[in-house]
């Protein structure tokens, strides 16, 4: 299996970058693993930008193959636990899912195209998570899990 992350730019503060880039690095060695970047709109210094988030949309839903598994991180998704989410994994890694897509969207969130494009909504924590800080906690959670799979000692 292949783990996609597409997301709106990339990860911005220094902290979030040596993370992302550790994380990215550890989940490779287990299962190919790549990040892919949309461009992201101007946005208005004030409130929801609607036309913002429209235009981001666009470009995730190009930028996803057809045939893709999406999985959509939204704060009104799905909620699992670490052990949870890894049972939720392994279904996926020995059921032949080729390719998993998570999908962060911008900070005015998604419209309901990329809602019904996804297979699964999943929420990261009833918060609102920095998007960087988002990334990193779903790649720690992924990371944490393929450990348990390999039966790596992280997980403890």
């Amino acid at each position: 299996m292949r783990l996609v992350l597409l997301a709106p730019g990339k990860a911005a503060h220094p902290a979030a970058v040596a993370w992302v880039d550790d994380l990215a690095g550890r989940i490779a060695r287990i299962l190919p693993y790549d990040r892919q970047a949309c461009r992201v709109p101007r946005r208005t210094r004030a409130g929801l930008d609607i036309q913002a988030r429209r235009l981001e949309c666009d470009a995730l839903l190009l930028a996803l193959p057809p045939t893709a598994h999406v999985v959509l991180l939204d704060v009104g998704g799905r909620a699992y636990d670490s052990d949870q989410f890894h049972q939720w994994l392994l279904q996926r890694i020995e059921g032949g899912t080729r390719e998993l897509w998570f999908v962060l969207g911008g900070p005015d969130g998604v419209d309901d195209r990329l809602r019904e494009r996804a297979s699964l909504r999943m929420s990261l924590t009833e918060m609102t998570l920095p998007h960087d800080l988002a990334e990193v906690v779903l790649l720690e959670q992924l990371y944490r899990a393929l450990t348990r799979w390999k039966n790596l000692p992280y997980h403890r």
